[in-house]
């Protein structure tokens, strides 16, 4: 009932008698946010970071060897104003900094997914959507709660027409190299068969037939990986300060396996918000969901940065770094952050 809340701030800023005309327009609107065909956000409204701090200006972030970079934004998928205005800043972006690739973090089509390989979604929300020159780079994606709504295997399936849409499966990894002798590997989960379990559920074993299979997916490949960084994205944040909170049950099957393999970080969306937390057992949380909506989110103890109303994050690979920029809708840099690593010898 967002619109709704939205559409009762304005109300009480115009005479329903004088102003029947726009009373009857912004109900029409509202209704058209609920349908999901508009976001009223982009029109009406922002959110607010709650207990935000005062951070100095960021100054962009240098490396002194060779950088592998990417763009990671999540729940994207609205083809409204705010979707669009992103896209357009991540491709300038893309232009300055050499991309690599974009890492959708899920929620790739509001409101409920896409029915088939030939969903005209796929033209508005995407192809088109990111026609720009420097954005014609590989897309990663994984998906999210609103892409199982209808049929997710079609964005498997569109791999194998698309030439930049790339989810091979439901959860995979790939591989690649920054120097000769630096290396990434990012591992790409698809959590919504985990992230609405009960404690209680995972101690039963309960649905375990669902999600089973991607955690030992996920040990066999971490704990073979020589790969100097280890990243890894799924839609559903462990740790966040915005709206959906932490996520206890998730944090009980992923997190021991971070942990225990040396991931770095992990990458999740789910929560319309940025933010980057302080490591827990040495791994970094970072959520990059403001790709096409927002809402309110809170700075807390654990908080590096937090802030809302649309944006995206850029993440570079080098020798001894992994560097964090956070971007907002209109392709100011935001906040930079630098994980530094001793390499091995």
């Amino acid at each position: 009932m967002r619109g709704f809340s939205y559409f009762g701030e304005l109300q009480t800023m115009i005479s329903a008698k004088s102003h029947r005309p726009l009373t009857a327009v912004l109900f029409f609107l509202a209704a058209l946010n609920l349908a999901g065909c508009y976001d009223l956000h982009d029109w009406f409204s922002t959110s607010t970071v709650h207990g935000a701090r005062v951070l100095p200006p960021p100054e962009p972030i240098s490396f002194n060897s060779p950088v592998l970079r990417f763009i990671a934004v999540g729940d994207v998928g609205t083809g409204a104003s705010g979707q669009r205005a992103v896209a357009e800043s991540m491709a300038r972006t893309a232009e300055n900094k050499s991309i690599s690739f974009v890492l959708l973090l899920g929620d790739n089509f509001y409101e409920s997914g896409v029915s088939s390989i030939s969903d005209p979604q796929w033209t508005e929300k995407f192809e088109a959507m990111y026609d720009f020159p420097s954005l014609r780079i590989p897309f990663l994606a994984v998906l999210g709660n609103h892409d199982y709504r209808s049929n997710p295997q079609a964005q498997v399936e569109y791999t194998g027409i698309s030439s930049r849409w790339t989810m091979p499966a439901r959860f995979f990894s790939r591989h690649f190299s920054v120097d000769d002798s630096t290396t990434m590997e990012l591992f790409c989960l698809d959590t919504h068969p985990m992230a609405y379990l009960t404690m209680g559920e995972i101690t039963t074993g309960e649905d375990s037939s669902l999600y089973r299979p991607q955690l030992r997916w996920l040990e066999d490949v971490l704990s073979s990986s020589t790969a100097t960084w280890k990243l890894v994205a799924g839609h559903h944040p462990l740790y966040s300060n915005g709206e959906h909170g932490d996520n206890p049950a998730l944090a009980s099957l992923l997190e021991p396996l971070f942990t225990r393999y040396g991931v770095d970080a992990y990458l999740a969306g789910h929560d319309h918000d940025l933010q980057l937390l302080r490591p827990v057992q040495g791994v970094y949380y970072l959520i990059s969901g403001g790709g096409g909506k927002h809402r309110d989110t809170e700075w807390k103890e654990n908080t590096i940065f937090a802030a809302t109303n649309l944006g995206y994050a850029v993440l570079g690979v080098s020798y001894s770094a992994l560097g964090i920029e956070f971007f907002d809708k209109t392709g100011i840099l935001r906040f930079s952050y630098a994980v530094r690593k001793e390499p091995k010898q």
